[in-house]
């Protein structure tokens, strides 16, 4: 199973076709994508969906993330998620309690440091240990203009995608506050961490080329870094388990 990815543009249609997902672009050949090889479906710009192509999503478990142009999330289609694992209820207990918001927001600072450090060091700044989110940050704005910066945007929104399809994966239903409520954003939280992780080659590509990478190059960069992208998710879920337990 593989992400699909739909760039937006005048006249672009997603509809149903079952079993597959059917993709018209004027001029073009009209594509079916099988619902069952299909993991997630991510929008950038505007597309036109058909319900029936939505709700054949949702009947199969397929998320549907639809981004802005500058890679914001617009809205999320959510698919039906079963079969609750036992460690992602234990996560949506811990949640609810009276003082897991300030627990929720140390640990995430705590994972925060660890990330901003750890791309401060690979590229290589001296001070990299003092490194803090706010200083670096600040040097982004500074180094990175606004195109570069709607690219960081895009992928960011790459990231929610893939979390809410591995929480998903683990058992999380798709309307659990823990997800996306008043006090907990998870699946937003976890892609901004997951982010640090993305600097380092882009600076690098920007330093080598100076070209920013259209959406068919991005998509590339991010399938090229998706061991690595769900391998850092897996370290940061077995973090915040293990938290969770220590803090019955």
């Amino acid at each position: 199973m593989k992400p699909l990815y739909v760039q937006g543009k005048a006249g672009i249609k997603v509809e149903f076709d079952d079993p597959a997902l059917a993709v018209s672009v004027p001029d073009k050949s009209r594509q079916l994508f099988p619902l069952a090889r299909v993991s997630r479906v991510i929008v950038s710009g505007s597309v036109d969906w058909s319900m029936a192509a939505l709700f054949a999503c949702a009947d199969a478990g397929i998320s549907v993330i639809f981004l802005t142009d500058g890679g914001k999330v617009r809205s999320r289609w959510l698919g039906s998620l079963r079969n609750r694992q036992s460690f992602m209820q234990n996560l949506q207990e811990m949640l609810q309690k009276t003082d897991a918001e300030v627990f929720y927001r140390n640990w995430y600072a705590g994972m925060q440091r660890m990330a901003v450090r750890s791309t401060a060091r690979r590229l290589g700044f001296s001070d990299w240990q003092l490194a803090d989110a706010d200083c670096f940050n600040g040097w982004l704005d500074d180094y990175l203009d606004a195109e570069w910066s709607a690219v960081v945007g895009r992928f960011n929104g790459m990231l929610v995608s893939a979390v809410l399809q591995y929480l998903g994966d683990l058992g999380l239903d798709s309307g659990d506050d823990s997800v996306a409520g008043e006090r907990f954003f998870l699946a937003d939280d976890l892609a901004a961490l997951l982010l640090w992780d993305f600097y380092p080659p882009l600076v690098c590509l920007r330093k080598q080329s100076g070209v920013c990478p259209d959406h068919a190059g991005l998509v590339v960069l991010f399938e090229r870094r998706k061991q690595r992208i769900e391998h850092l998710l897996r370290g940061l879920l077995n973090k915040l388990h293990q938290c969770l337990r220590e803090n019955r």
